[in-house]
């Protein structure tokens, strides 16, 4: 006979998750018409999630090993596992990951109807007792130019895909996600549009946005057109499932071997910020005009998030000169 089992319990958080992820989706959409769904969106954060609740479910089963379902896992078991990675000295970008996932995890089991409406909050927010916000240390530090052209040059003859996908972000400040979905029908002249009816391009957040490409790049941009033109689905890039991976690895080896600190794929969309703010000041815009004319070409709403993560307040050449 066989007996009718939920499975593991890390299974069991799993398949929770899996009720509310709607892939391929746009959060920016569901942000407009879905607010009151909780929803998961993104292949990559279902895989991250998924694999944080794994490790709370091994947690769990170390500490509580006689609870075996889903729907007996109570906060105090979620307080205890995010203490234990701040004892263990975690990064705080990756306990607040943590946190999110299980908050999240939450929304899935009350939606799913695994949790009762009346129980508590299974990671309550800091204003009900629970953890703080944790967020990973911002680092402005983009590469130099000789060194991105460094890093590019020592790649292409290995890997001329991967160096061709690294120059496009260097010239045009695309997330390596956005560069390896970019589609011959998202360029027009010097415009990249990305995200105008669907999330076809993975922007974050499923954001809709435009990067207007210096008219000296135009010819360059119409190469990676025509480029896109000759394959079936309008990509740039034939092996995108893939490449985002490769890439990184690859620009890891090649700073080993060239002796540059590592600043990984997102070094080069800094390098692109830091042109673009040092070329909107050259054009006579203020400090906080370049900004925010930053802000929109990398496709954020703030200029906290430049100053914070893109742009070392050393470059920021206004307020150089009013210190002077």
């Amino acid at each position: 006979m066989i007996k009718n089992r939920k499975g593991s319990l890390g299974y069991q958080m799993m398949k929770a998750l899996q009720s509310i992820f709607r892939p391929g989706a746009s959060r920016h959409i569901a942000k407009q018409y879905q607010r009151e769904t909780d929803l998961i969106t993104s292949i990559n954060t279902m895989r991250c999630m998924t694999a944080d609740v794994h490790q709370f479910a091994r947690f769990v089963r170390d500490r509580w090993p006689e609870t075996r379902d889903l729907a007996d896992v109570q906060p105090e078991m979620a307080l205890a596992y995010i203490a234990d990675l701040e004892e263990r000295g975690l990064s705080g970008g990756s306990i607040g990951r943590a946190c999110a996932s299980l908050r999240k995890l939450d929304a899935a089991c009350r939606q799913s109807g695994v949790f009762a409406p009346s129980m508590p909050a299974l990671l309550p927010h800091q204003e009900q007792g629970g953890p703080g916000g944790y967020h990973s240390t911002a680092k402005p530090v983009p590469y130099t130019a000789e060194q991105a052209q460094a890093i590019i040059e020592h790649i292409t003859p290995i890997d001329p895909v991967v160096g061709c996908l690294l120059s496009l972000m260097d010239r045009t400040g695309l997330r390596i996600q956005e560069a390896c979905y970019l589609r011959a029908q998202d360029i027009d002249g010097c415009d990249i549009q990305l995200n105008q009816h669907d999330n076809a391009n993975r922007t974050k957040g499923g954001r809709p946005r435009v990067i207007q490409v210096q008219a000296a790049r135009q010819e360059y941009l119409k190469q990676l057109q025509h480029l896109g033109e000759s394959n079936p689905t309008g990509h740039i890039f034939k092996d995108r499932l893939t490449l985002p991976d490769r890439a990184r690895q690859r620009v890891r080896q090649a700073c080993q071997e060239l002796g540059i600190p590592i600043r990984g794929t997102h070094g080069f969309r800094k390098h692109f910020a830091n042109q673009e703010y040092t070329r909107q000041i050259k054009s006579g815009a203020s400090d906080r005009e370049a900004l925010l004319e930053t802000s929109h070409q990398l496709g954020h709403n703030r200029i906290n998030v430049t100053i914070q993560s893109y742009i070392p307040i050393q470059n920021r050449v206004r307020i150089k000169q009013r210190k002077k």
